[in-house]
């Protein structure tokens, strides 16, 4: 399990907005008002710039219309969903 202060850590390294965990699959999401030519794969490159080691599950842009105090969720941004450690060798 993930610690919360990795959690934010990891929030840090990879300059997220929001960061959320479920079972084991970490997802990063970074807000954007302009993209400035950048794309959901940049973001996938500073993710494994700070954790080559990550396990690149989903990535994708979403659109959203701008609303003044609503969450990252509910804006434009960028995610990516990944895991950082090997799950298969868990006990069930």
């Amino acid at each position: 399990m993930v610690s919360r202060n990795k959690l934010e850590e990891i929030g840090w390294k990879t300059g997220a907005d929001d960061i959320s965990l479920n079972k084991n699959v970490i997802t990063v999401r970074r807000a954007f008002f302009y993209t400035m030519g950048k794309t959901a794969d940049d973001y996938v490159r500073r993710v494994l710039s700070e954790y080559p080691e990550a396990k690149i599950i989903d990535k994708g842009e979403v659109w959203k219309p701008f609303k003044g105090g609503a969450s990252v969720k509910t804006q434009s941004h960028w995610f990516v969903k990944f895991r950082l450690w090997d799950t298969s060798k868990e006990v069930k």
